[in-house]
């Protein structure tokens, strides 16, 4: 997604009755936060981009470049429930895993792990409710063989 695009997505959430937009595009996705408590206009989503600026490279510079941190997010609004409750900071999750569910009109919609990595944070409890595109989980990205 080029600038112009992000430039005009973050333009609309302040416009907007929003506190979050997320975008799925190609593989990749953009979430884009409104609140005096946001650090930065939008965090991206996947291995493919990198939430940090690149900067230029020093000649003899070995420092690795951070991962990008995997968000989960809520596809729909409902009643969050986790799937085990031993689920917490540090588990390994698989990709694929599931992580939760969210119960919307009487239905239970299972929420799974879209990469492998462990547990960073869970940023909802069990039975809160939840809105589309709210973060359920935070992923530090691992591989696996």
């Amino acid at each position: 997604m080029d600038l112009a695009k992000i430039e005009e997505l973050i333009q609309i959430v302040r416009e907007a009755n929003v506190s979050e937009l997320t975008v799925r595009r190609e593989g990749s996705s953009i979430t884009i936060k409104k609140g005096a408590g946001a650090s930065r206009p939008g965090v991206v989503r996947g291995q493919e981009e990198k939430a940090s600026t690149p900067q230029p490279e020093e000649p003899g510079a070995t420092a690795a470049e951070p991962e990008a941190e995997i968000a989960v997010t809520a596809p729909m609004v409902g009643i969050f429930h986790l799937v085990d409750p031993a689920l917490q900071s540090g588990a390994l999750v698989k990709a694929g895993q599931a992580l939760g569910a969210i119960e919307s009109m009487k239905l239970m919609n299972e929420i799974v792990a879209d990469a492998s990595g462990v547990v960073a944070e869970v940023t909802v409890e069990d039975g809160s409710p939840v809105e589309y595109g709210q973060t359920l989980f935070r992923l530090t990205p691992v591989e696996t063989e």
